[in-house]
């Protein structure tokens, strides 16, 4: 069985984000995987202190509601992660999960815990689903070095409609196909 864990970064609990992520978990339940789901807005963390004691052990020393999950994304296949763009950028709490993903990196530079998928869910009002790609490219570099590979990425558009994921079907399908292609 494998197993998918899933990060919500929107502070909108019933939001377009969360709606692609609910159906990307649906698919990948429906098909018999293990999926944790953890929404960052609900979670007490730390961002990384820069102590760097993740360089001499194969752990953060902080210890809050992150870590736990973070265990979780060592044994996992695959991560999801969604977020909402705020201000051309992914926000403030996917940046800090970002960022406390420094000890899944080796002190050689290779991931400490193997391979996984990542999926990369990104909602913006913008109506070009290309217009941040160099943006979300240039987050995506840093994914070999944790272990994650082969991102797929899905983008929603007129993301202040608060109904814009759900109204569109096509969207929907394609993010149970996703979870499914996880499972």
């Amino acid at each position: 069985m494998k197993k998918v864990v899933i990060f919500n970064g929107s502070p909108r609990m019933d939001g377009n984000t969360s709606t692609i992520l609910q159906m990307i978990e649906r698919g990948a339940k429906e098909h018999h995987a293990e999926v944790k789901n953890y929404t960052l807005f609900k979670l007490r963390f730390m961002a990384c202190q820069g102590c760097f004691a993740c360089r001499m052990q194969d752990d953060c020393l902080v210890n809050d509601e992150l870590s736990k999950a973070m265990e979780e994304v060592k044994t996992a296949d695959a991560i999801v992660i969604g977020s909402p763009i705020y201000f051309m950028q992914v926000n403030g709490m996917v940046k800090n999960l970002y960022d406390r993903f420094f000890p899944l990196i080796g002190q050689d530079g290779t991931p400490r815990y193997g391979e996984k998928k990542i999926v990369t869910v990104y909602t913006q009002d913008n109506e070009d689903p290309n217009m941040f790609s160099m943006y979300f490219d240039y987050l995506a570099a840093v994914f070999p070095g944790f272990g994650f590979v082969d991102e797929q990425r899905i983008v929603c558009v007129k993301g202040n409609d608060p109904e814009s994921a759900e109204n569109n079907h096509a969207l929907k399908n394609h993010a149970y196909r996703v979870g499914q292609s996880l499972a």
